[in-house]
């Protein structure tokens, strides 16, 4: 059986189910994981405070690797090491701002602790925000940003958002990393950048092989980490591109579909 020495969860429809909690099999592997020494990854689309601030909320333990914005900022909890940073050329987040905006198509910008946008008080932005423990600065023009950032957010519609998607593919020939996080959401990272980039930066800061991780996910912007692990698990509710990328599917993130995994590798039942 394999040592398995970390384990990375995507966060929305992975470890959340659909009440936005822990499944309680879930919980148990968690205990189990943390008292056999196993280091628990979470993987996500969400800043740093965002993801310390879910951490805290649901229990999750204090010996966690945060991979924050898709990966392009990778931090250790229990030393507070950053261990990667992969921001975006500033050039590249300007025409990347400025294509967007050809399309009407909002854009924000989350730096650390804020969420730089042209517009504060719209509800998309607002909750942005408050779900990643945010403070939101408003900026006139985004194109003038006076940071580096790792990762640029389009939001809109679906439909209006694979418009954009088409274009950024053309303009930028594979200069960027592209992902929909949400029905609402597209992402822009650095080249070479997602969280199967992120898992690669940890395992060579602790030690860790690729073989001896065990990722779950269900979006596009899991696919990256399903196939860079030695493991990759899809949740039953996945899309059918993340499916393909799994070496394994499991049920949904509403049926304890982490825990039936993960029992067979940790000393748990559920």
């Amino acid at each position: 059986m394999t040592d398995y020495r970390l384990v990375a969860f995507d966060m929305d429809g992975t470890l959340l189910d659909s009440s936005r909690d822990l499944q309680p099999g879930t919980r148990r592997a968690f205990e189990a994981m943390h008292a056999d020494g196993t280091r628990i990854m979470l993987a996500s689309g969400r800043p740093i405070p965002g993801l310390a601030m879910l951490a805290r909320k649901l229990g999750l333990g204090e010996n966690l690797v945060f991979a924050g914005m898709n990966g392009s900022v990778v931090v250790d909890q229990a030393s507070g090491e950053e261990i990667a940073r992969h921001p975006l050329p500033m050039d590249t987040a300007v025409a990347l701002i400025k294509a967007a905006k050809r399309h009407g198509i909002r854009v924000m910008i989350p730096n650390d602790g804020e969420l730089i946008v042209e517009d504060g008080s719209h509800p998309v932005v607002t909750h942005e925000a408050g779900g990643n423990d945010l403070t939101i600065r408003v900026v006139e023009d985004l194109t003038a940003i006076d940071v580096a950032p790792t990762k640029v957010l389009f939001t809109a519609d679906r439909e209006i958002l694979e418009p954009l998607f088409d274009d950024l593919v053309r303009e930028f020939e594979g200069a960027i990393e592209l992902a929909y996080s949400a029905p609402i959401y597209l992402e822009a990272t650095a080249r070479g950048v997602d969280k199967g980039s992120a898992i690669t930066d940890f395992c060579k800061a602790d030690g860790v092989e690729l073989s001896q991780v065990i990722a779950f996910g269900d979006n596009g912007n899991d696919i990256g980490m399903l196939r860079t692990a030695g493991l990759g698990v899809c949740m039953g509710n996945g899309i059918p591109e993340a499916k393909e990328a799994a070496d394994l599917v499991t049920t949904s993130n509403n049926d304890e579909g982490i825990a039936r995994v993960l029992s067979q590798h940790f000393d748990f039942e559920f």
